[in-house]
């Protein structure tokens, strides 16, 4: 169980990131204090957040729903779509001598994201459960995935040419493929430095279910 102050959390969270054996579920949990930098900055308040979110294409892993501001002073909801994949994955592995490319771990993460977003977006009753207006406020948030030390898989790269060609291979895919999107990567790290450099962490504690797109509730599992 995650408690105590920020120094506790990022204790916690580190020796899950550094660990040998996968912590997906372990990690997950620390989203819920760094909602900070996984919605729009111009969120007023969270309402709502699920750690699973079942759907007829599986469980969203990380689901945050929040309440927003817009510039004309009228408060919508909006809905934040998260894939979250353990520290220990690899975001890339060799392709030839002179480029990476995805894992398959990175690929699935994407791929289960576009589609839990796509059908909550089109989704009727899942608006109409958080009190979301338009399928517009449905957002793509993005991958939380790796760590630093994990960029690319063991490889006959040195040091310097494996976080090289992980850059470049990150920035064509951010430039070609999720700028336009919206679309966010981060790792474990991320998060980790989010904690360690942000205010006191308040945990936003919210009744974790999953809910089907059919309306029946359903124990909670992972698919992964």
């Amino acid at each position: 169980m995650v408690n105590g102050d920020t120094n506790d959390l990022c204790i916690e969270l580190e020796s899950y990131i550094r660990d040998d054996n996968y912590k997906e579920s372990e990690c997950k949990k620390f989203l819920t204090y760094a909602i900070g930098i996984l919605v729009d900055f111009t969120t007023s308040r969270i309402i709502d957040q699920e750690s699973e979110y079942r759907g007829h294409s599986g469980d969203s892993d990380y689901l945050i729903v929040c309440a927003r501001v817009d510039v004309a002073g009228q408060e919508c909801i909006e809905a934040y779509v998260w894939e979250a994949k353990a520290p220990q994955c690899f975001l890339f592995e060799p392709d030839t001598k002179a480029r990476v490319r995805p894992t398959k771990e990175f690929i699935s993460a994407e791929n289960q994201l576009l589609h839990y977003f796509d059908e909550l977006k089109g989704s009727s009753q899942f608006r109409e459960e958080f009190n979301i207006t338009s399928p517009d406020n449905v957002k793509l948030g993005g991958i939380v995935i790796g760590c630093r030390d994990r960029l690319v898989k063991p490889n006959d790269y040195s040091v310097s040419k494996a976080k090289k060609l992980s850059k470049r291979a990150f920035e064509i895919r951010m430039r070609h493929l999720y700028k336009s999107s919206g679309i966010e990567v981060k790792t474990w790290d991320d998060i980790l430095a989010y904690l360690k450099g942000g205010e006191q962490p308040q945990r936003r504690d919210v009744q974790q279910r999953s809910v089907s797109i059919t309306g029946t509730e359903n124990v909670v599992t992972s698919n992964d």
